[in-house]
């Protein structure tokens, strides 16, 4: 294989943009990534796209929104959409955590928006990297694995109405007191018994 701007020179390098062959000559190396001479020209005549901290900072108030104005919109997606997610399901388990959960989730938004936008006005190369895969997703989860999916979801929205409405109803301004005592004994019979599993399973692999 010879180099595609000098036939007559060895390969040193595939470029990370075109993916030709250059040689020692034509390839430069752009924070860890090998790019020929024609594209890292063309990448450097882009026009630079300013980025306000204030707008930035503003916009990640709502998850995933910052990431959308910086123009990572893979991230952005997956990061509302996991954010809204977690909130719906947390809402159907433990609707009281949502208090702690949303201005988690906010400040996990800014900080990752403002970490982003730090590498960009370095000159540093970012991907736009969600938190998973979206391409490996039918390969990684079949049928089996959106089955345990629904019947969690179920069981959760069924715990809801158990927890939450029905008890309300049965002992209208006293439920908070029952609904604690019976998400205390319900969750701690099921850590206990997930606990005792997980070491009688860890001890016949011995």
């Amino acid at each position: 294989m010879s180099c595609a701007y000098h036939p007559e020179r060895e390969v040193r390098g595939i470029c990370s943009n075109c993916g030709r062959p250059v040689c020692a000559e034509c390839l430069v190396d752009l924070n860890g990534q090998p790019f020929c001479k024609h594209c890292l020209a063309a990448r450097m005549q882009q026009p630079v796209r300013e980025i306000s901290g204030f707008v930035r900072f503003v916009l990640s108030i709502a998850p995933g929104v910052g990431h959308f104005y910086m123009g990572f919109f893979n991230r952005g997606m997956q990061f509302f959409l996991v954010t809204l997610v977690g909130g719906m399901i947390l809402n159907l388990a433990f609707p009281g955590l949502l208090g702690l959960y949303i201005p988690a989730a906010i400040f996990f938004s800014i900080f990752d928006a403002r970490e982003i936008h730090l590498r960009l006005s370095q000159g540093l190369e970012v991907e736009d990297r969600g938190f998973f895969d979206v391409r490996a997703l039918p390969q990684q989860f079949g049928q089996r694995h959106a089955g345990i999916a629904l019947i969690v979801l179920g069981a959760l929205a069924l715990w809801r109405v158990i927890s939450t409405d029905l008890l309300r109803w049965l002992f209208k301004a006293n439920y908070v007191v029952v609904q604690r005592a019976l998400n205390g004994f319900t969750f701690g019979i099921l850590a206990v018994g997930l606990g005792v599993w997980l070491l009688m399973r860890e001890q016949r692999r011995q």
